[in-house]
């Protein structure tokens, strides 16, 4: 299923997504953390894992919650969202997990 613009690439190592969260952080975006055991391209609403990371300045502090959203929800997408607070919106979003094979 294709989601977003990384949906079209090979899936991020670890690494790349340690990148890309360290680079949401860096330019101090509020990080969103939501799941959907189905995503739609008419349902633009996903649940949110908690509530956004104010203040998070720690990638790492990201990549747990991420870790902790896959293992409550194997059978989910997970995307991680970057909010700019000046434009009061949101600037980055991509999955960041799929479901693992077999869960749904």
């Amino acid at each position: 299923m294709m989601l977003e613009t990384f949906s079209f690439l090979p899936q991020m190592s670890a690494d790349q997504l340690a990148e890309q969260v360290r680079s949401i952080v860096s330019r101090q975006l509020v990080v969103g953390i939501e799941y959907s055991a189905r995503p739609d391209p008419y349902d633009h609403y996903w649940t949110m894992w908690k509530l956004p990371l104010f203040g998070t300045a720690d990638p790492a502090a990201v990549l747990a919650e991420l870790e902790s959203c896959r293992r409550a929800h194997p059978e989910a997408y997970i995307k991680i969202n970057g909010y700019d607070r000046a434009r009061q919106g949101q600037v980055v979003s991509f999955v960041a997990a799929r479901p693992e094979p077999g869960s749904t």
